[in-house]
């Protein structure tokens, strides 16, 4: 039986970079790739994946016209923003906690900056609805399949969301400063997040056996065909 992990995103660059970087590095586990959970579900078939991975950012279609800022515009809102010499300002006779105060101010213009850019994505319809919606999806489709996210832009407000969502992890794409640098970072971190998921599954499947239930839903497997992926897994982490 085939261990599968289900990957859903909407970039091909992303999808490439799972093929050719991320997979050599998984040869026991078969990548089922999509844009969509429409596409994904036609992919699976009636089998039972192991994972779901999801991006998290997405096009937003109830954003009926997209677009980017003008250059003027957004320069405009940069030139708003606290400077390093409002960070610097009257620290060395700041009475308290200096090294908190230092922080703080340092935070006040990163904050500044994660709000501008969420209004950026939002303008050319990009955000978090994406992959909610996946996630939303595979819960109803596979209650039992564990579902993490594996995203690149997302922000602290996105984490309080998949979380409350019910996603079961999250995991930060590596970014270079090029795509040839992405690529390089992401063909290093592979070996190390086939080993994090794997234990998203361990833990998941530890939860099932304990309270007897399984991945099986929708019809789509029967016990025997249950046994055999819990024997194939079990095969895989023994070897």
């Amino acid at each position: 039986m085939d261990l599968i992990i289900c990957f859903i995103d909407d970039s091909p660059f992303e999808h490439d970079l799972v093929r050719q970087e991320i997979t050599p590095a998984a040869p026991y586990l078969t990548f089922v790739q999509a844009y969509t959970f429409e596409e994904a579900m036609k992919r699976i078939g009636r089998e039972i994946p192991v994972l779901f991975l999801l991006d998290l950012w997405g096009p937003d279609e109830t954003v009926k016209n997209p677009s980017m800022m003008p250059k003027d515009e957004l320069e405009k809102r940069l030139s708003e923003f606290k400077t390093l010499d409002a960070v610097y300002h009257g620290l060395e006779e700041f009475r308290g906690d200096r090294a908190n105060e230092y922080l703080k101010r340092l935070f006040a213009i990163v904050d500044s900056w994660r709000n501008l850019f969420e209004e950026v994505c939002g303008r050319v319809g990009q955000n978090r609805k994406y992959g909610l919606a996946n996630l939303s999806r595979a819960r109803k489709h596979f209650p039992g399949v564990p579902a993490v996210f594996y995203t690149r832009k997302s922000l602290i407000s996105d984490a309080v969301a998949i979380f409350r969502a019910g996603a079961d992890g999250l995991f930060i794409k590596p970014t270079g400063p090029n795509d040839f640098s992405t690529r390089r970072l992401t063909r290093e971190y592979a070996p190390k997040l086939i080993l994090e998921l794997a234990a998203v599954v361990d833990k998941q499947i530890g939860l099932l056996e304990k309270n007897e239930a399984s991945y099986l839903t929708d019809g789509r497997a029967k016990k025997g065909e249950w046994e055999a992926l819990l024997k194939a897994w079990r095969r895989l982490k023994i070897s």
